[in-house]
């Protein structure tokens, strides 16, 4: 496998490659639905296809923090260059046209056409992408562009094959109840009671049932009613609190769609046999019209074109309410899963996979027990609907039939007795039809195919299900190649698929000695052992909540690789806004300010957008105004008022020193032959101040990021100079490393510069700590992308990052980076540890690590203090300032346990997570200690209460067992 050394390029060259998959993906799903000519149609089939591979592969590899060969990924961005024609570089100004500004400004021009009308969003596809090819040029694109992302699927490193014990990790949203369970077997009860009928032959009934969480809020409906116009008074009054659930029926294969309502007694009021009135009009109000005859609803439906027919269900007993809207294309044969798996793999994406285990695992749990469930079930009972716009939303169904003579048979019904002994003992054999299931959407394989790379001939049985034995024998000892190990050597060992699976396939586990289990129990052991797992399987990597998991299905569309499934009414970004002034924040124009090579490149980019633009006729150009950067540093607490605040500051202060010193300071040699490095990232730094000229031994490093063509770091603002003055207060053995990423003139720079600075301290600096002071409102900005990948890279390398969480109080959350998974949060503090008000609401099932942040003390720029300021100090207060000592105290902690603890309990404390741990037991003072305001507060003292107001001995067991939790 190739890894490139050169960080900063590949990063670049991932991100430019990501923004253009993007944009050429959107393309060619609209161009497909709107191309007449069938052979284009393919071809932007085919290269949609392509940009979701290579999404997921760009994807994957900034999970895995893999650089990816810039030689794949250079081809890669070619091919795409190659669908732009030559003809439409006059568009561009006059300007040198690289290859990298051609397909930015696509990308910036499909966004803004896109709020345009259908006919300018054809002719700009029609005008820039593809149209100029020949037959042949297209077939090379598709077969290049086939074969760099086989190459990059070669590259990505295989899971690491380590034991473990799977343990959740999204939060509990508690065990559903059985209302679904009890719902849906009321439903098939019912079907079953009023499917006789006086027809001349006996009807061939089937039902397929929408699967799905059904996790949706307490007493709300799992589906929302449709919207209409015009509602009558008290229409929808009686079905507020009810469960609903999606349906179709057939006779004789002719499919019909159903929306039933379980409904309480008291609000259903029905037509006798001789009062029946019709269902529209005013006549029909208040009357529900009862199903004697299954087959009369079906016949009615059947003669309403794009409709579906809504009944209620109450006693058991099915009743007739109106008909509403649907999208279902009834002429369309539905799709099984089977199918999907051998004609159409290309459907299956990782987050499809993952949606889908999740929502079949739901099923088994609301359905197991149910006729819907019958022997035999599996990927081939699983059906999927197209609509009349030709999408296939991810919504499945379970089809079953219904009995012909009004029985419903029971499982052993189905097989014969010595086929039991092939389940060696195993109760539920839904669980295992389950398993089976999990395996072939993991591989995109039928089972039956499994079995046969595996060499392994499968016992027939009645029903058409795969016993036990045969599955433990794939999933043990058949693999891909003929070896030992089995499919499931395929599947990463801590993966909670792989728990799910081996959970269903353990007999112990479904019953107590030998003897069943009741229904709840079944149902909470189906819901810790299998449902639990998968959840984290698919909230973990996608953060998707299961309460919405169903309505986002729902948007998905199947046969598109699951992208969303696009609207007229799609609403349109707009754009960003400074949350206190209201109106676009703005930059100083990128013409006033010395830039790089690659910020010119980029600026000459901007400079064309508004001519070109204009040329294409857009509405606006809000692209161009960008989420605000800031440093959370609200306060100024000069003056006598907080005397008494900066007093109780700096005893604080005093306190961690006598502790810094007790534990590292003397046991330190002069200079430290190892000291931890501390890079922040800031507005520079004034070298020269009275307070940090006498420490100027510790800057080992600095570079003017903000303006590359300067090598000065001088702080004209004056943030930095104040971040770094407490770097050096309270970490005053450490190395300090000083990246400019802002001035005063422009606060607000690129992430894209700040992803530079963060690889720069990564790969050149090789730093042990980042400080960022700084933050956006949220993730939503220009070049997240880049700065994400540099994150990563960081996290990657054992790199700790601390950010400013924010100082909007309770009006808004954690910022950006702040909010990332793999940076650690700071909130602030009083100098009691009362949480400041501007400090951002607490984040729920999290560890909310918090230090002093109000009246704190640092140095300020001289040239920006009056004379009477004579120190040159200031005191302030925010976020900002709270992350840089939590930042020092975390560099004190590393050098203590480079002091004090083994090489490797040292190196794990630079792991977030570790050191995430050792703060929050810094944190805790006594045995019934709680967190103050949500946050765990750190003020270290010598103090017996505190951590190091004991022996080193003491203090190394309790840091070591933090990080061994």
């Amino acid at each position: 496998m190739a890894f490139q050394s050169d960080a900063g390029f590949n990063v670049g060259s991932q991100a430019l490659l990501q923004e253009t998959v993007d944009t050429f993906l959107e393309v060619a799903n609209y161009a497909q639905q709107n191309e007449i000519s069938p052979e284009i149609k393919v071809f932007y089939s085919h290269l949609g296809y392509h940009c979701c591979r290579l999404r997921e592969q760009l994807t994957q590899a900034q999970e895995a923090f893999v650089l990816l060969d810039k030689d794949v990924l250079e081809k890669a961005v070619s091919q795409f260059g190659q669908l732009i024609p030559e003809s439409g570089l006059s568009e561009f100004g006059g300007h040198s046209v690289a290859l990298e500004t051609r397909l930015r400004m696509v990308s910036i021009w499909w966004k803004e056409i896109q709020k345009q009308s259908q006919m300018a969003r054809l002719g700009f596809i029609n005008r820039w992408l593809g149209s100029h090819l020949s037959a042949e040029d297209r077939q090379e694109v598709d077969t290049v562009l086939e074969g760099l992302v086989d190459q990059l699927e070669k590259q990505q490193p295989k899971q690491p094959v380590q034991k473990g014990i799977h343990k959740p990790t999204s939060p509990d949203v508690g065990q559903p109840t059985f209302a679904v369970w009890k719902a849906a077997k009321s439903i098939f009860s019912a079907l079953v009671d009023c499917k006789a009928c006086s027809c001349p032959s006996q009807h061939e009934y089937r039902a397929k049932l929408e699967l799905g969480t059904y996790r949706t809020t307490e007493k709300k409906a799992a589906i929302k009613p449709e919207r209409r116009r015009v509602r009558r008074p008290g229409q929808n009054d009686e079905v507020a609190d009810c469960l609903e659930m999606n349906m179709f029926l057939s006779m004789e294969q002719d499919w019909q769609e159903f929306r039933v309502q379980e409904v309480k007694d008291r609000v259903v009021r029905f037509a006798s046999a001789t009062d029946i009135r019709p269902l529209r009009g005013t006549n029909a109000k208040g009357k529900h019209v009862k199903v004697e005859r299954l087959c009369k609803p079906m016949f009615e439906t059947r003669a309403k074109g794009l409709q579906r027919l809504v009944l209620h269900l109450t006693s058991g007993q099915l009743y007739e309410v109106r008909f509403e809207r649907s999208n279902i294309d009834k002429t369309a044969e539905p799709i099984s899963l089977s199918q999907c798996f051998e004609e159409r793999r290309d459907f299956f994406m990782e987050k499809t996979k993952r949606i889908l285990s999740l929502i079949i695992g739901y099923t088994v749990l609301h359905l197991y027990g149910t006729s819907w469930l019958q022997p035999g079930w599996g990927s081939s009972s699983i059906k999927f609907f197209q609509t009349t716009s030709n999408t296939i939303p991810l919504r499945p169904f379970i089809e079953t039939t219904l009995p012909k003579d009004g029985i419903v048979d029971g499982p052993d019904d189905f097989e014969d007795d010595d086929i039991d002994d092939m389940d060696a003992g195993h109760c539920c054999p839904d669980l295992v039809a389950l398993a089976v299931v999990l395996m072939e959407i993991n591989f995109v394989k039928p089972f039956s195919q499994l079995a046969a790379i595996s060499g392994i001939q499968l016992i027939e049985t009645r029903s058409g299900r795969i016993t036990l034995t045969d599955v433990d024998l794939v999933l043990e000892e058949g693999g891909p190649e003929g070896g030992e190990e089995g499919w499931r050597s395929q599947i990463p060992e801590e993966s909670p698929l792989l728990e799910a699976i081996d959970n269903c396939l353990n007999p112990e586990l479904w019953d107590e000695e030998g003897q069943q289990l009741d229904d709840e129990a079944l149902r909470s052991r189906i819901y810790e052992y299998v449902v639990r797992p998968l959840q984290d399987h698919l909230t973990t990597s996608f953060g998707i909540e299961v309460e919405s998991l169903d309505q986002y299905a729902k948007s998905l569309d199947f046969s598109k690789w699951s992208q969303c499934i696009i609207t007229q009414y799609s609403d349109t970004q707009s754009p960003f806004f400074s949350p206190k002034a209201g109106t676009p924040c703005r930059s100083p124009s990128p013409g006033q300010l010395p830039l790089s090579a690659s910020m010119q490149r980029y600026s000459a980019l901007q400079s064309m957008i508004t001519t070109s633009m204009s040329s294409l006729d857009l509405r606006s150009n809000s692209d161009g105004a960008q989420t605000p950067l800031r440093f959370f540093d609200d306060q100024n607490n000069d003056g006598p008022a907080f005397a008494d605040q900066r007093d109780k500051y700096k005893m604080r202060r005093d306190d961690y020193l006598n502790v810094y010193e007790t534990f590292v300071g003397k046991h330190l040699p002069n200079p430290p032959s190892s000291p931890v490095r501390i890079a922040v990232l800031d507005t520079g730094i004034e070298t020269g101040h009275a307070l940090i000229d006498p420490r100027s031994d510790s800057l080992k490093g600095k570079k003017n990021f903000y303006n590359p063509l300067q090598r000065s770091i001088a702080d004209t603002h004056g943030h930095g100079t104040f971040t770094a003055g407490l770097i050096m207060d309270y970490a005053p053995d450490a190395a300090l490393y000083v990246a400019k990423i802002a001035d005063k003139e422009n606060a607000s720079p690129d992430a894209s510069m700040v992803a530079e600075a963060i690889l720069h301290a990564v790969n050149e600096w090789q730093v042990d700590i980042i400080s960022m002071s700084f933050g956006w409102p949220s993730s939503d900005i220009i070049n997240y992308k880049a700065l994400e990948a540099a994150i990563d890279i960081a996290y990657s390398k054992r790199v700790l990052m601390f950010a400013a969480a924010a100082n909007s109080g309770g009006r808004l959350a954690r910022a950006y980076p702040a909010s990332s998974p793999h940076v650690i949060c700071v909130h602030s503090t009083d100098a009691l540890g009362n949480a400041s008000d501007f400090s951002p609401t607490p984040a729920p099932n999290s560890i909310n690590i918090a230090t002093v942040g109000e009246c704190v003390e640092s140095a300020w720029p001289t040239f920006l203090c009056d004379s009477l300021n004579y120190n040159c100090v200031k005191s302030r207060s925010g976020t900002s300032y709270a992350t840089p000592i939590i930042a020092g105290t975390a560099a004190f902690l590393l050098q203590y346990a480079r002091l004090h603890l083994t090489s490797d309990e040292a190196l794990a404390m630079k792991r977030r997570e570790k050191m995430e741990a050792v703060l929050k037991r810094c944190a805790v003072r006594g045995p019934n200690y709680q967190p103050r305001d949500g946050y765990f507060s750190v003020d270290l003292s010598l103090d017996k209460h505190n951590l190091f107001g004991q022996r080193a001995e003491w203090v190394s067991y309790e840091i070591v067992k933090a990080i061994q939790a």
